[in-house]
């Protein structure tokens, strides 16, 4: 779906039927943008999350010199997390949410497109939409 001129309609009166459409859009459009929110709140949580839950044990001689808690102290734990971080399915997560919400108003659109009992106007605008208009 790509951003396109959409065509001026005026006059334009939505059934029932196009207005429950709209009303889903916006749903959808809203999932996505608190999809966005949960999956940067979980990576942070997976990256400091582990800092909150410390279950040390107690260990032997090596585990508890001073060598050996130095290099596992928070701040190693917290760079090695964020190394170790599966950042590529982080960045594909977005990505996959924007194909996901995107084909889901195509749809929509599509089937309002095709509706029998709409009108002209009606039908402009949803083939504007499953063309890529955006509704505000």
């Amino acid at each position: 779906m790509s951003a396109r001129v959409c065509p001026t309609i005026i006059g334009l009166k939505f059934d029932e039927t196009s207005i429950e459409a709209i009303d889903s859009i916006n749903t959808i459009l809203k999932s996505k943008e608190t999809g966005w929110w949960v999956n940067t709140i979980g990576q942070l949580i997976v990256i400091f999350g582990g800092l909150a839950v410390n279950a040390r044990t107690p260990g032997n001689a090596i585990e508890n010199s001073h060598i050996f808690q130095t290099v596992s102290s928070d701040l190693s734990q917290t760079s090695y997390s964020i190394y170790s971080a599966n950042w590529e399915c982080f960045f594909k997560s977005f990505s996959a949410l924007d194909r996901y919400a995107n084909n889901q108003i195509e749809t929509i659109a599509g089937l309002q497109m095709l509706r029998a009992d709409i009108t002209a106007k009606e039908r402009a605008f949803w083939k504007g939409v499953n063309y890529g208009c955006k509704i505000k």
